[in-house]
């Protein structure tokens, strides 16, 4: 049996038999997250969309005279061809790489990040990578089909194993970390945010504000056993060189997003993805 603190490659892989067009209650893969964009232009309308080219983007498709007026290169598709992008953000930070029961809570982000990105590219939409840890980002671009995601697997069970190996660093907020990861995607991409929404730093709510002006964002909450059902009583913890008892408390971060509008579904470290057999 594979350690909850181990990310596996195989089980990443193996979360394909659950991916379908539409997820339980069809609460994530809505949107801008996968298939082909609905937008349609009546008669007289531009039947074109235009816009920069990004990592991942087909250069047989970039549109020489857009390229020239504008000085960068610049992408023009068919409406009816425009794919939807969808971005996974997995938080690897040092904050994540603990677990009571179950999973580390790193493991489960990855995993409910992978099976949506499965959803994604099986539902004919391109998927890409930003890893997000003490060091900075690490990044695959948006690309389509199976391929695609066989990539973002690997680049998870290894970063993953890179992480859990290095000294706990100092841990960028994940509001500095975010505006960086969606530079570096196309205008229109669903970014899914998988994290514990440990450090979100002071300016966390405005940057999601900022973002969402040109992203759908969604967030996994992950939490842990002792988070989602704390247990009762007393606990000796050390807090720096000195002891303290307290007791646990629910978290509120989940009721703190919503009353934001921002979109979130949370994921149990403790319940894993069933595989289908």
């Amino acid at each position: 049996m594979t350690s909850g603190a181990v990310l596996s490659l195989e089980r990443l892989v193996a979360l394909a038999a659950l991916a379908g067009a539409e997820p339980p209650g069809g609460a994530l893969s809505r949107g801008a997250g996968a298939g082909i964009d609905g937008r349609r232009r009546g008669d007289g309308g531009d039947p074109y969309d235009l816009r920069p080219f990004v990592d991942g983007d087909d250069p047989r498709l970039m549109d020489p005279a857009a390229t020239a007026r504008s000085g960068r290169p610049q992408l023009r598709r068919r409406h009816e061809q425009v794919e939807r992008c969808t971005l996974l953000a997995v938080d690897f930070r040092s904050p994540m790489l603990w677990g009571t029961r179950g999973r580390f809570r790193s493991v489960a982000a990855a995993e409910a990040a992978v099976l949506e990105g499965w959803r994604a590219v099986l539902a004919g939409g391109r998927t890409g990578l930003a890893v997000l840890r003490d060091g900075g980002i690490d990044w695959l671009p948006a690309r389509p089909r199976e391929a695609a995601m066989l990539e973002i697997a690997a680049m998870l069970a290894r970063t993953h194993a890179e992480v859990m190996a290095q000294p706990a660093g100092t841990s960028p907020t994940l509001a500095g970390l975010l505006p960086e990861a969606a530079a570096r995607s196309a205008s229109g991409t669903e970014i899914l945010l998988a994290t514990g929404m440990d450090l979100p730093g002071d300016a966390f709510a405005a940057t999601l504000a900022a973002l969402a002006r040109r992203n759908r964002i969604q967030i996994l909450l992950v939490q842990d056993a002792v988070e989602a059902e704390p247990p009762a009583g007393w606990f000796t913890v050390r807090l720096g060189g000195r002891m303290a008892r307290g007791r646990f408390g629910a978290s509120q971060t989940a009721a703190d997003l919503e009353a934001e509008a921002v979109p979130v579904r949370i994921v149990r470290a403790d319940r894993p993805e069933t595989v289908a057999p």
